[in-house]
Order: structure tokens, then C-alpha cells, then sequence
């Protein structure tokens, strides 16, 4: 959701660097040499039997896996389909139910596999062969047990199709149920916005029925590319606070969030795209009070995740009720999903440094603008960032540097007094204040740039910008993995397209040039755990997109470069080398000038 284990990978990554490189020689030296309810259906009615209770939400038979029996209805004529288009999108409506069948947005193209095939804009609703459920189904439960089927009532629409260009449209469905129920189902929808307006009128026309319980509504989704990535997710702003579970435990953790107050939003995402249901701003009492407010999930094979929300509903004969159920299908979008409110803009995590997060991406933006092409304007924040913590970077190479001429000193110590323990830590302590080095030199700068690095990764991990946006050469999409060339064979640990990862083999080659120029401590087994780094490494990122293996190998290349110009040989008047032998050696200039005043 927000990723966590993408920020985790991070954070090992650099942890491993620096506790290989500075703290390793530091503390390990070498050594010396649900159950069933009563259901009531009505006459129209073929969908299963949920059963929510007025006092309690339980996950329901259908979302249990389980398929009540029902009567058998007379078969009814097909429903006609509503199309509506907008700027933005294209959405189709069935009679059957006032549901959601399909939702095309215009302006993104779904990725194709490898750059083969045609490309086609991207769906956020597709009706699969077998699937029974569809998005936006309405459900009703009353009299804590009895249950009004409405996900397959007869709805008749107003308008055969809707374009909406300069101004907001309407579509709207009307039905009633054969208990006396009237429905009013009213979409709105605004051009340059993602977010629909659905607000949904029940109106009790019967002389003598009360209806007590619950109104919900549903929202079934799956995997926007067709199969689970990872970064799919159901999410919301729950509770005031962003909740985030894999699909198989999202149902359990719902369970356990207790105070719903404050929250905004329930959902699916995955890494560019969100399909939510909006949570506050009702209309009604019973939408005016958070208390009210029950969710639920569960995810089911070939069907995909069930989301549902629903308020308290009781409506005397005669009385009406307000209900605003509307949804955000569309791009995570940070600006398209501020403008629609909501608190929606948090299904954008950019982790916990997101406010160092938000300026890269700023920048990153501003680049584009002025360069127009994203990979270029990657290597110029890269080179930003490498200007702004050259200070620390250039502390941490020298400190390295450092300890790195006083190995043969310590390693000396070490065999002096390899029977006493605290003699030796005393007397290495005495020899780091003689020569003014601090052990830990070499690891707190560097930990001062992981907040950089992690934020940058989450801005290229997530940037929708970068979704199909070409480098040069064989990078035709910087979101998707690094590939020249399309083998047509499965190899091990590669994902499709099975080319060859150009990028990921030179940043592994720059790891191991960069490996040569930096300072060692002069342990063979040290040296053995470095050189598996550029493998760890190229692992990790074999499968990320190519903008984030722009931004390692740019920023490999840029330390390099930094390296070299550290490492000029110094002057013959600064300090002398250490003796090889292991004797003490005269210290550096300025100390020496201190023992001759004593």
C-alpha cells in the first residue's frame, strides 16, 4: 500500500553497505594471525442472500464463498446498457441493477507486453466470462434478518447514452421493487474529474410495510492488469488514519478497526490506479453520523474483492431517504486526486520521508517541463542530490580512508594484547583520538543520506508520470523492467519480457568499479561479503522499473566520479603513512607539533 517492504528493501540495502564497509572491521576484527440467515427475496430478484444485521456487519454467504438457493424467476427481456463518455473516460451502465459494466479510461493506455501487440487504454472495470457481480450493486437489509434483492432489480434509465463535454451530466435510474420500494439512482459526472457523483433516493410507497435495517452498496474489483501485482491492495482513509491489506486479509483486518470516525474513503488500488468508494459527505441523518458506518471485505476466485459499505436505513410508510454512495475510478493522480477531496490523495504513500518525497517529485516535474523527457530529467535531480550531500559523501570516503591507513597500527594492538580485552579497547580508543578518526565516521554521514535516497525511490517507484514515458534507445517505458530484446524463454528470477536487463548489468558493473576506489580495512573476508554486493543488488532491482535503475546507475557513476577526485594523492607534507610493520610510526604533522611543546 504504502509499500512497505519496497521502503524495507531500501533500508537493508544501505544497512548492509554501511555495516559491511564501516562497522564490520569496527566490532568483529580479524582475528590474530460466518453462519446462515433467514432470507426473504423479491419477485425480480436472482442475486445471493447477504447477512448484515441493524446491530452488526457479518460477511455475508456470497462473500463466504457459499451460494444460497433461490427460486427460480421468470425470465425477463435484456437489459440495455447506458454508455457515457467524458473527456477522461468511458463508462458503460446496465438497467440490470443501475450497475457498472465496463470503465475505460481515455488518456491511459494499458502497457503491452514487451512494446508487442496492439496497445489499448487502460480498463478499470472489465466483465470477465463467468463473472455474475459488477461493480456499484446496491443492497438492502431489513428487520435484522429479511433481505430486498436489489443488485438484479430492473432499473430504467432516463437516457440511452450521455456525452459530457463542457459541463456536468446526469444519468439517472429509476425502479421499484414489488413490496412497494421506489429507487432513484442518480450518477453525475463532471469532465476533468475522476470522481462520480452517485446519490441514491429509497422511498417507502407501501401503506402498511416499514423497512428497518441497512443500506449498502458494493464494490467488486480486481487486478487492473489482469493478474495480481505487487503492489495490489485494498485500501482506505479509515478512521482518520490510511489503512492498507493484501486482498486475502483485508476482511479480518476491517474487522479489527473498531471507530470508523473520520474516515473518507475504502478501496482497491494498485501501483498507478485506484477504484474506491467515497465514505463521507452523505446527505441523510444516518450518513451524518460516523457511528453508523460499517465496511467490509473479502476476496473471492474469479470474482475478485468484494468491498462493501452501508449506513442504518429505516424508512416508515411513506418516508424517503438520502444516500450519497459515490466512487473515484481513475489514476493516482496527485493532482486529479486532491481536486476530488476526499483525502484520496493519501492512496499516494510516499513513505515516511514523503516531505522530502513531495520536492523531488516537484522537481522531477520541473525538469521534464524544461527538458521533456523524463529520463533526462531523472539524471538531473540525481545530480542534484549527489551536489547537495557531496559534503557529507566526501566525510564519509575520507573517514573510510582513514581507518584504512591505521589497520596495520591495529591490527599491531591487536597482537600485542590479544589476551586482554580491555587493555586492547583502551589503548584503540588512545590510538583514534591520537590520529583524530572516529570509527563511526565513515557510517553517520552516510546514514544522513538514506532519508534522500529512500524518498527518490518512492517518488520513481510511484511517479504515474513515468508510466509509458520512454528514455532513449530500447527504454520505451521507465515504469516498466530494463529489456532489449524479447528472448521468448523463461529464465529464472527475470519477469516477461525475458530480454536482456542492458541497465541492470552496467549498475552491477559500476558497483564493482566503485568497489576497487573505495578504502578497505584490509579483511580478506570483509572483501569476499563485498564482492556479493553487486549481485545482492542486481537482484534486487532485475524486476524494478527502469527509471529506478536510471537513478542507481546515474548515481553509481556520479560516486565514482566523486571517489576519484577524493582519492588524488596527497601531498608529501601531510601525514605519513603508517607503518606496515605495526610499530607506531610518527603521527600526523599537527600532532607531532603537540608532543614537542610538551
Amino acid at each position: 500500500m504504502m509499500d512497505k517492504r519496497t521502503v524495507l528493501t531500501m533500508v537493508v540495502m544501505v544497512a548492509f553497505f554501511v555495516l559491511v564497509t564501516v562497522l564490520y572491521p569496527v566490532f568483529f576484527p580479524p582475528p590474530p594471525a460466518p453462519p446462515k440467515r433467514a432470507t426473504v427475496t423479491e419477485s425480480q430478484a436472482t442475486t445471493t442472500v447477504p447477512t448484515v444485521t441493524d446491530d452488526s456487519v457479518q460477511v455475508d454467504p456470497t462473500l463466504a464463498g457459499t451460494e444460497p438457493t433461490v427460486p427460480a424467476v421468470p425470465e425477463l427481456p435484456p437489459a440495455l446498457d447506458v454508455v457515457v463518455e467524458t473527456p477522461e473516460y468511458v463508462a458503460t451502465f446496465t438497467e440490470n441493477g443501475a450497475k457498472l459494466k465496463s470503465f475505460t479510461l481515455k488518456k491511459y493506455m494499458a502497457t503491452s507486453n514487451g512494446g508487442k501487440g496492439a496497445r489499448k487504454n487502460q480498463e478499470l472495470v472489465v466483465t470477465t466470462p463467468g463473472q455474475t457481480e459488477l461493480p456499484l450493486a446496491l443492497m438492502l437489509y431489513v428487520n435484522d434478518v429479511d433481505f430486498v434483492a436489489l443488485s438484479d432489480l430492473r432499473f430504467t434509465a432516463d437516457k440511452s447514452s450521455l456525452k459530457v463535454e463542457a459541463t456536468p451530466g446526469k444519468l439517472v435510474f429509476t425502479g421499484t421493487t414489488s413490496r412497494g420500494l421506489s429507487l432513484t439512482r442518480t450518477y453525475t459526472f463532471t469532465p476533468g474529474s475522476y470522481l462520480i457523483g452517485h446519490e441514491v433516493k429509497a422511498n417507502n410507497r407501501s401503506q402498511t410495510a416499514a423497512y428497518k435495517g441497512r443500506l449498502g452498496m458494493t464494490l467488486v474489483t480486481g487486478p487492473f492488469a489482469g493478474k495480481p501485482g505487487r503492489y495490489d491492495t485494498v485500501a482506505g482513509y479509515l478512521g482518520g488514519d490510511l489503512f492498507t491489506a493484501a486482498p486475502a486479509k483485508a476482511g479480518a483486518k476491517l474487522q479489527d478497526l473498531g471507530n470508523l470516525a473520520g474516515s473518507d474513503w475504502l478501496g482497491y488500488m494498485s501501483q498507478y490506479f485506484l477504484a474506491a468508494i467515497v465514505l463521507s459527505g452523505g446527505h441523510g441523518p444516518a450518513q451524518e453520523d460516523p457511528a453508523g458506518l460499517r465496511v467490509q471485505a473479502a476476496s473471492r476466485p474469479q470474482q475478485g474483492v468484494h468491498l462493501v459499505a452501508s449506513w442504518p436505513l429505516e424508512l416508515n410508510p411513506g418516508a424517503e431517504g438520502d444516500y450519497d454512495f459515490s466512487v473515484y475510478y481513475g489514476p493516482k493522480d496527485t493532482n486529479a486526486l486532491e481536486a476530488a477531496g476526499h483525502n484520496l490523495g493519501r492512496s499516494v504513500d510516499l513513505g515516511w520521508f514523503g516531505f522530502l518525497a513531495r520536492p523531488l517529485a516537484y522537481l522531477l516535474r520541473l525538469f521534464y517541463n524544461m527538458v521533456g523527457n523524463y529520463g533526462l530529467a531523472i539524471i538531473i535531480v540525481t545530480f542534484l542530490i549527489k551536489v547537495a550531500l557531496a559534503p557529507l559523501t566526501a566525510k564519509s570516503y575520507k573517514s573510510m580512508k582513514q581507518m584504512q591507513k591505521l589497520q596495520p597500527r591495529m591490527q599491531a594492538l591487536r597482537e600485542k594484547y590479544k589476551g586482554d580485552r580491555e587493555t586492547l579497547n583502551r589503548e584503540m580508543m588512545q590510538l583514534y583520538r591520537t590520529y583524530k578518526v572516529n570509527p563511526l565516521g565513515g557510517c553517520l554521514p552516510m546514514m544522513l543520506q538514506i532519508p534522500f535516497f529512500i524518498a527518490f525511490y518512492r517518488v520513481l517507484d510511484y511517479a504515474l508520470e513515468l508510466r509509458g514515458a520512454p528514455f532513449v534507445l530500447w527504454i520505451k517505458d521507465l515504469s516498466a523492467p530494463d529489456r532489449l530484446f524479447d528472448l521468448g524463454v523463461t529464465i529464472p528470477f527475470l519477469d516477461p519480457p525475458t530480454g536482456i536487463p542492458v541497465m541492470t548489468i552496467l549498475m552491477a558493473a559500476s558497483m564493482i568499479w566503485q568497489q576497487k576506489m573505495t578504502p578497505t580495512m584490509g579483511d580478506p573476508m570483509q572483501a569476499k561479503i563485498m564482492m556479493l554486493m553487486p549481485l545482492f543488488f542486481s537482484i534486487i532491482l532485475l524486476n524494478m522499473p527502469a527509471g529506478l535503475v536510471l537513478y542507481w546507475l546515474v548515481n553509481n557513476i556520479l560516486s565514482i566520479v566523486q571517489q576519484k577526485f577524493i582519492n588524488r594523492p596527497e601531498p608529501a607534507t601531510e601525514a605519513a603513512a603508517p607503518d606496515p610493520g605495526g610499530k607506531s610510526g610518527p603521527p600526523p604533522k599537527s600532532n607531532l607539533k603537540k608532543k614537542a611543546s610538551k
